[in-house]
């Protein structure tokens, strides 16, 4: 008799193209993966995938049965959904966040996870978004938070929140009074997000116009890293304002008044449209729930027009 667990584990070496990495996605060990296709092909009657060089393809038969499994496999995960307590939907979730994210509105959504969801443990990897792609196509996250919607087979988006970036600076960083534009700015060291991130490229473009003084601009993944840096008076933070609230509120940091318009910065969930992912996709969209409420709280700081010099 053919049972879930086999289906699914023909699914995953189908995809994956690895006994190694489905045993690892499906936490078994590879003979124990092994011998599930191997009693799959004996009830079958067929073979139902072929190793090729490193790498392992579907036969005939095995494209047709791996068809029907999915839908199996993507009804059952319906059904559960519709049906069963999320209480006890039992898994591990393998999350990638950008740091963005860790700063504003992380911590709720995890409290919230915990209420929903009791049972799912997370595995939290913060990282810059080009990296947290590539391991989510790379099969090596479930579900990631994201700067921009992500392009690519089988990938589904789902918008999160929305930041301004922001100059800021220690109240003491000497600046002449009034608004600051770029020419006065360029002269600063400017420190922001990772080179090849949207928000650096975007800067190092801002500041290539004609006329402009060569900028020095510091790249660091680490946003805590770029805050305390600003907050020691050793360059302008370029960052979302609404990582820096507690930096702002307390007087230690202050937004700078420019004429310059700064690209907003766009957060999506992201994540793969397997079979399974009914569980995945009701976590991406309880993650887009808390990121609604934290812009309802507390609205991003960054002035959306020029406002008054300081």
């Amino acid at each position: 008799m053919v049972d879930f667990r086999s289906l699914e584990t023909l699914v995953w070496v189908a995809t994956l193209r690895s006994f190694r990495r489905a045993a690892v996605r499906l936490n078994t060990t590879q003979p124990a993966v092994s011998q599930r296709i191997a009693q799959l092909e004996t009830e079958i009657g067929r073979r139902l995938l072929v190793r090729e060089k490193r790498t392992v393809v579907p036969t005939d038969a095995g494209r047709q049965l791996i068809a029907y499994a999915e839908r199996l496999l993507r009804l059952r995960a319906e059904m559960l959904h519709a049906v069963a307590d999320s209480s006890a939907i039992r898994a591990t979730l393998k999350l990638g966040v950008a740091e963005t994210i860790v700063h504003t509105w992380l911590p709720r959504f995890v409290e919230r996870m915990a209420k929903a969801y009791p049972r799912i443990e997370l595995e939290i990897e913060v990282d810059i978004t080009p990296n947290l792609r590539e391991r989510l196509i790379a099969q090596e996250q479930d579900l990631v938070f994201v700067l921009g919607a992500l392009a690519g087979p089988q990938l589904k988006n789902l918008p999160l929140s929305t930041y301004r970036l922001a100059f800021l600076t220690a109240p003491g960083y000497p600046l002449p009074k009034g608004p600051i534009g770029l020419d006065v700015l360029a002269r600063h060291p400017i420190m922001t997000f990772s080179r090849n991130t949207r928000p650096y490229l975007a800067l190092r473009e801002m500041f290539s116009a004609p006329g402009l003084p060569a900028v020095r601009i510091h790249a660091s993944s680490s946003m805590a890293t770029i805050l305390r840096m600003a907050e020691d008076g050793l360059g302008i933070a370029a960052v979302p304002s609404a990582i820096a609230g507690a930096e702002i509120r307390a007087g230690r940091l202050r937004m700078l008044r420019t004429g310059v318009e700064l690209p907003e910065l766009d957060f999506f969930a992201a994540w793969r449209t397997t079979p399974d992912a009914g569980t995945i996709e009701a976590v991406a969209m309880i993650a887009a729930e808390v990121a609604r409420s934290a812009g309802r709280v507390s609205r991003d700081l960054a002035p959306s027009r020029p406002a008054r010099p300081d």
